[in-house]
């Protein structure tokens, strides 16, 4: 009920409990809410549980925060208190109806969010309780409420979000003057995976760049997991701070890895990778259009995921395009459940991705790329329009617009280079940058 850490709070306001009382529940001028924490807590105590949180065991409140996004309309006390019954019901924490059910209340904290806490024990017989998949319940029933209210859509809960950077790790980062550390582990260890064949090159590849990771294994030796950190990076007790792969996103755990090594092996290295690349990236933009159409035999999505290793193997050629890399990275994972294919056209993609890293040096596109190089990327856009139109057959519709977004900046990368030609030639730019779908000539690949 105070101003926030950030002094977000304006006007706290009780607008909803589990008894109807709001009113009676509002803090007083002089003793605060303690009446309301009371009241809520009154089960537990009976119960036995302690007061305060114990340090290593598990609480027993359940906490949400739900807040609107920053163009949508502000909502009135009564709609707030609605939508806090209606998530609360729908996740199955408290049911309407059930007298007995867990004390609750909803605060609001301002025009566009508030807060609910639930006591995680029953009434009626102070039954400890715990909550079974509260969250993707509540996601859907989120997404019911956006709908019926006429507010933004926010995305459904199937396992492609990467774990956003707390608070902590925030100000953490603004107070170094650099970005979280979870960003750049992320960026690293998928880049470090691209270039590898398997668990052997991929740690060294981290390690050569600096960073220090740990592999856990099974008593046969079989690696399990991974985890890993920026160097010099500890905490107050001086331990080294580390995460696991799949904490950093969901398809950067190591069996997830390993699946995609196992897809992208074999094949010959080529000397024209920037060359094969575009051929394959046609042939992949070609499947994901034959799956549109009902004809094709290939997953677009594994072809997305695919994407993405080539995405990151031409993000250093540029700003713009490591923009692309990751405006691009949530709309490449697939929903949870999703288990990597052996589909031509991913491990195609896959290894001429990691030969694309591996012979960057050679690919002169470090500073002023050559034809080739622009013609790869001009195919790579085209790719990720067809993966977006896809996207949206399939009610994905961010990561659609992710995949949109990144096409715009890699076309973006490539009229830069259009204009600079033109500039240079002072003739006609060899293609206009809005037309992602025309290419300069190039000669033909060796296979």
């Amino acid at each position: 009920m105070g101003p926030g850490r950030a002094q977000e709070h304006v006007n706290p306001r009780v607008i909803a409990t589990w008894d109807g009382r709001e009113a009676v529940w509002q803090p007083e001028p002089e003793t605060g809410p303690g009446a309301l924490i009371r009241a809520l807590n009154a089960p537990a105590l009976a119960a036995g549980l302690p007061s305060r949180s114990v340090e290593g065991k598990r609480g027993y409140v359940w906490h949400c925060s739900v807040r609107v996004a920053a163009g949508d309309r502000v909502l009135s006390d009564g709609e707030w208190a609605e939508i806090a019954r209606e998530l609360l019901d729908g996740s199955g924490v408290a049911v309407r109806g059930d007298a007995g059910g867990p004390r609750w209340a909803a605060v609001r904290h301002a025009d566009d969010h508030i807060h609910i806490a639930v006591v995680l024990v029953r009434q009626d017989d102070c039954r400890r309780f715990w909550p079974s998949w509260d969250y993707p319940r509540l996601r859907a029933t989120a997404n019911r409420i956006e709908k019926r209210l006429g507010l933004t859509i926010t995305a459904a809960a199937d396992g492609t979000a990467a774990k956003a950077p707390g608070r902590g790790e925030t100000e953490k980062a603004l107070r170094q003057g650099r970005e979280p550390a979870r960003v750049e582990l992320a960026r690293a260890v998928r880049k470090a995976a691209v270039a590898s064949r398997g668990v052997d090159e991929f740690v060294g590849a981290l390690e050569a760049a600096g960073y220090v990771v740990a592999l856990r294994r099974a008593p046969s030796g079989d690696p399990l997991g991974f985890t890993v950190g920026r160097r010099g990076e500890v905490t107050a007790a001086g331990e080294q701070v580390l995460y696991s792969g799949s904490k950093l996103a969901p398809d950067l755990s190591l069996p997830r890895l390993m699946a995609t090594w196992r897809q992208g092996s074999g094949g010959r290295e080529v000397r024209a990778p920037v060359d094969v690349a575009r051929i394959r990236v046609d042939r992949a933009r070609g499947a994901v259009r034959g799956a549109r159409r009902g004809t094709g035999s290939e997953e677009p999505g594994e072809i997305a995921h695919a994407a993405l290793d080539v995405l990151t193997a031409v993000s250093g050629w540029s700003p713009t395009l490591a923009a692309a890399a990751q405006e691009f990275d949530r709309a490449a994972r697939s929903p949870r459940g999703h288990h990597v294919g052996d589909y031509v056209s991913g491990a195609g993609l896959r290894r001429v991705a990691r030969q694309l890293l591996r012979q960057r040096r050679t690919a002169r596109v470090s500073g002023d790329p050559d034809a080739a190089s622009v013609a790869l990327a001009v195919a790579v856009a085209a790719l990720l329009r067809e993966i977006a139109l896809w996207q949206r057959e399939v009610g994905r519709p961010h990561q659609a617009r992710a995949a949109d977004a990144a096409a715009t900046q890699v076309g973006r990368w490539v009229g830069t280079w259009s204009l600079k030609q033109r500039d240079e030639s002072h003739q006609p730019g060899l293609f206009d940058h809005a037309d992602v779908g025309r290419r300069p000539r190039v000669g033909a690949p060796a296979r």
